[in-house]
């Protein structure tokens, strides 16, 4: 969690230097599928996990129309009803004994995240290749339907907090991404851009952004 926050005072920083000619803008973004992979089960200290869901992304950028932006948007990423994660599981004479989790509606994490477009390659300044990249932190909210089995053949099952997904912090996860992206510039203020790749706790089949830059005369 050090880490990730040292990055954001880094990216800050760079950030503030940014050339005076530079423009402000808004960016809105979709990601309408995302899933979690096999590695994401370390990160959530789990045995198995299958998490799913889409998220939202609105916040404002600072760029130029033929070149790359940054910026700092909210992001809501909404976990699909009935996603599971499993803890601490191993076999017994019930099957499998541990701890499984179920999410139930309106299980989402909420937070912030900070963004850098680089294009590396642009052609008739019409379609922009390169990477774009994040760090955040988001907080689980909800409720998850929780279920323990012991050797003993006791059963618990109960509602508890979404927080519970993530125990290395119990509230707070980080946010990751480095992904390949293909923007088109629309106009000289309206760029759209599609990304994809890894984007943790999971990954992203398919994500598009909307930019906006506000002329600046």
């Amino acid at each position: 969690m050090t880490r990730v926050i040292g990055f954001v005072v880094v990216f800050l920083s760079f950030a503030g230097q940014v050339a005076a000619q530079d423009q402000w803008g808004i960016q809105v973004g979709l990601t309408p599928s995302w899933q979690t992979a096999d590695p994401a089960r370390f990160l959530f200290q789990a045995d198995r996990i299958d998490l799913r869901g889409s998220d939202v992304h609105v916040g404002f950028v600072r760029g130029k129309p033929f070149e790359g932006d940054w910026g700092m948007s909210f992001v809501n990423k909404v976990i699909s009803e009935n996603s599971t994660l499993d803890v601490k599981v191993s076999s017994c004479t019930q099957g499998n004994c541990g701890t499984f989790y179920r999410t139930l509606p309106q299980t989402r994490m909420t937070g912030l995240e900070f963004h850098e477009f680089i294009p590396y390659k642009t052609w008739r300044e019409r379609v922009q290749l390169g990477m774009v990249g994040s760090v955040g932190l988001a907080w689980l909210r909800g409720h998850v339907y929780k279920r323990t089995i012991t050797e003993q053949a006791d059963v618990e099952s109960y509602q508890a907090d979404a927080a519970e997904l993530f125990p290395p912090s119990k509230t707070v996860v980080p946010l990751l991404s480095m992904q390949i992206a293909v923007a088109g510039v629309v106009t000289e203020n309206i760029k759209v851009r599609a990304s994809g790749g890894f984007s943790m706790p999971g990954y992203n089949k398919f994500s598009v952004a909307f930019i906006y830059l506000v002329p600046s005369h």
